[in-house]
């Protein structure tokens, strides 16, 4: 088997790199099957003859994980089109403080509640997920970019906030 002279890739961009759209709502069964193709295609086993090219497949194929890992997941594939598509210019995005408040709160029960309790809570949690995620797929679908990010930050705090009542 004859293999095709490697370059690295000509994006930095993972839509471009797998040849899809920048959108939110992408088929994961094609974004898999490029995945596989790129991770054939840069291989670094096959390339062992020649270490230049083994370098480029190395380096290639992590770009190939981290974009797969990045775009099939669907707060990391919101993020990634928040930050193509806002610049980076644009103020600061602040959390709404009633939300604020409420974390505040939850946080403040955490501290003074134990492990039983916090069964409660976590189902509190996982309610807030579950809406802070529907929004996100909502406003990415959208294309509404600042609110997405909005959620995003949301969906942060949540989890660092599941991270605590884990401890």
């Amino acid at each position: 088997m004859t293999l095709p002279v490697l370059e690295r890739p000509n994006t930095n961009n993972y839509f471009l790199f797998y040849g899809l759209g920048e959108v939110f709502d992408i088929d994961k069964a094609v974004l898999k099957n490029c995945y596989l193709d790129k991770s054939k295609l840069y291989h670094p086993d096959f390339y062992g003859d020649d270490p230049q090219a083994q370098n480029i497949a190395v380096a290639s194929s992590s770009f190939n994980n981290i974009a797969y890992k990045t775009l099939s997941n669907d707060i990391r594939r919101a993020q990634y089109l928040v930050e193509l598509k806002l610049s980076h210019s644009e103020e600061a995005i602040k959390l709404p403080q009633e939300f604020l408040m409420d974390m505040m709160e939850l946080n403040e029960i955490i501290d003074e509640t134990d492990a039983e309790s916090n069964t409660l809570i976590g189902a509190q949690i996982e309610k807030l997920k579950t809406e802070v995620l529907e929004t996100i797929k909502s406003n990415a679908t959208q294309a509404l970019w600042l609110e997405t990010q909005i959620a995003v930050l949301k969906w942060k705090y949540i989890e660092r906030l599941e991270t605590r009542m884990q401890l």
